[in-house]
């Protein structure tokens, strides 16, 4: 009986080593395909851009084009598609001067150094520059206690000095005007019920810029107006760039002395108030003083 046990007893333990040796082959060619970088265990190649920003005909465009996962270094080309003229794609960044308008339709493709590959298509529009504007960026409905209002700028250009004016509401006094992003020294008087400010750029603002932040006092509850709000804007030489309402034309700049290719703007009337940067502290847009709402 001994003889006949051992006899039906070896079939099967033949077949549990046999199982054993084809886990352990599983997990030898688990841990194989780990080292030629294919494994599950660390996060596969993406893209972290999936779309791009507009662009404009003739303006200086610059966007990332970002790769994550797999392993570095990270090489990109395009794989597809054709890129719009004057721009190239170099050092993961898509970068130049758009020479055309259109739409443009591309595929980029990244690899890593475990060969890995992933492709993002894109969409990228070029078209004409919108025109060059200053505007305040008014709270909604009625202020009711001092309150900043910032001035921004789209379009920029080659801007490089600019003249706003404001026509105010009844009794609204301005209390400051502090130059903010880009801006050099920054002027501003009040006569009656128009403000007036003029501001030097050291360096071409970008679009959407704040380039000032005005402060305010009402009497009582007013809404303020953009639309009684005007500016000319010029560049280095002095060439009016863009013109909105019914602004008091800027006077000429002049290069700053050492700074060549910038400018300032000219020197305050007696009745004007000269603001320095990093002369006064901010608060966020919006927000009131002395208990005032925006």
């Amino acid at each position: 009986m001994r003889p006949f046990a051992l006899r039906r007893a070896l079939p099967l333990c033949a077949l549990l080593t046999s199982g054993v040796l084809l886990a352990a082959c599983g997990s030898t060619t688990s841990t194989s395909t780990g080292t030629t970088g294919t494994s599950s265990t660390s996060d596969p190649l993406y893209f972290t851009t999936t779309s791009l920003p507009v662009a404009y005909l003739a303006e200086i465009y610059d966007a990332p084009v970002g790769v994550a996962g797999g392993a570095g270094p990270y090489a990109l080309r395009v794989g597809s598609g054709t890129l719009p003229p004057g721009l190239t794609l170099r050092g993961g960044r898509l970068s130049g001067t758009p020479t055309k308008t259109g739409t443009y339709t591309f595929a980029v493709e990244a690899s890593d150094a475990n060969l890995s590959t992933k492709v993002q298509s894109y969409t990228l529009n070029i078209g004409e520059l919108p025109p060059l504007a200053l505007k305040p960026q008014l709270p909604s409905g009625e202020i009711r206690g001092e309150t900043r209002i910032p001035l921004n700028i789209t379009a920029p250009r080659t801007i490089r000095a600019a003249r706003m004016t404001w026509d105010l509401p009844e009794g609204v006094a301005v209390t400051r005007v502090q130059p903010a992003e880009g801006s050099g020294v920054l002027f501003w008087k009040q006569a009656g019920r128009t403000l007036t400010v003029d501001v030097g750029f050291k360096t071409v603002p970008r679009s959407g810029a704040r380039v000032a932040l005005v402060s305010v006092r009402p009497p009582k509850a007013v809404t303020l107006d953009a639309g009684r709000f005007a500016f000319e804007a010029r560049d280095g030489t002095g060439k009016v760039l863009a013109t909105s309402g019914a602004a008091t034309p800027a006077p000429v700049t002049t290069p700053a002395p050492g700074t060549p290719g910038t400018t300032a703007p000219p020197a305050p009337t007696p009745t004007g108030t000269q603001t320095a940067p990093g002369t006064s502290t901010t608060t966020s847009p919006g927000t009131s003083q002395n208990g005032g709402q925006p």
